[in-house]
């Protein structure tokens, strides 16, 4: 398990605390709560971070004190947000950073990823991810670089995981950039028509012509959701930190956000027709 914050510890020693206190098992709690006993064990080991409203059936249901249950309300809110310092997640920490994402991604039943001017993480060849490390404001250096591609590069695994879905969502800039060489682009956008072609994967792209419901701001992905999951957490990354939220309500937020942007996007045949007609372009260049 990952380096646990300071408020995500104490709420995973609280909630144990509570249960232990009214003489519980887990697995009598869990049925208390109409939760799974795995849920419960991960919940009170800090594996699963829960949202306020489950903090707050946890502590009725241990008969927690109204002080201890205003308290840990607290907690729960303060917990729900996580920043990551992005110069603590230099390699070989990316390799870290990469398998805490694959280990999220495959407890997801669905994944939605949104990036307006690049190749979303899970779509991207090993040329693109490469340029990416290079590029990016923290650069990897050489001697790291090729363990860290390949740790980004196996999340994609969870791809062929027919159980679980995915929501590509790009904005043309990012099919469009020589951020690679033109051959490089080429094979970039095949892989995202043999994406498309995959039954659960749904892969978008929203037009510069298109007519947009919601504003892009900035590259994000929700992964797993809170009415379906016991885990739903969103990342989004600035120049110097990467947010994670965990708030249930914040999360939904995010995939409503993100279906008004889908539903701009352009998928399917048509999607495809459009990748190749920007291959037969830069075949020209």
């Amino acid at each position: 398990m990952t380096e646990l914050s300071d408020d995500r510890r104490r709420m995973a020693d609280a909630l144990r605390d509570l249960r232990e206190q009214a003489g519980l098992s887990t697995t009598q709690l869990a049925g208390r709560l109409g939760w799974s006993q795995s849920k419960v064990s991960k919940t009170e080991r800090g594996v699963t971070l829960p949202p306020p409203a489950d903090v707050e059936a946890w502590a009725r249901a241990t008969n927690a004190s109204g002080t201890l249950r205003t308290e840990l309300g607290s907690l729960a809110d303060d917990a729900a947000v996580e920043f990551t310092e992005r110069r603590k997640v230099l390699a070989p920490g990316r390799r870290r950073v990469q398998q805490e994402i694959q280990r999220l991604e495959e407890a997801a039943s669905v994944v939605r990823v949104f990036n307006p001017k690049v190749v979303v993480g899970l779509a991207q060849t090993r040329a693109y991810v490469e340029a990416m490390f290079r590029l990016g404001r923290n650069r990897t250096p050489p001697e790291h670089l090729g363990e860290a591609v390949d740790s980004r590069l196996a999340r994609q695994a969870t791809l062929g995981d027919r159980s679980k879905r995915f929501e590509l969502v790009m904005g043309e800039a990012a099919v469009r950039r020589l951020v690679i060489s033109p051959a490089d682009l080429r094979v970039q956008l095949e892989r995202l028509v043999e994406l498309s072609e995959q039954p659960n994967i749904a892969l978008g792209v929203i037009r510069f012509d298109a007519v947009e419901r919601e504003h892009q701001y900035d590259a994000y992905s929700v992964m797993g959701d809170p009415d379906l999951d016991d885990e739903a957490i969103v990342s989004a990354s600035t120049v110097t930190r990467t947010l994670r939220i965990r708030s249930a309500a914040e999360v939904r937020e995010y995939i409503e956000h993100f279906a008004a942007l889908r539903a701009a996007a352009t998928e399917g045949e048509p999607l495809r027709a459009f990748l190749r007609e920007l291959v037969a372009e830069l075949d020209s260049i």
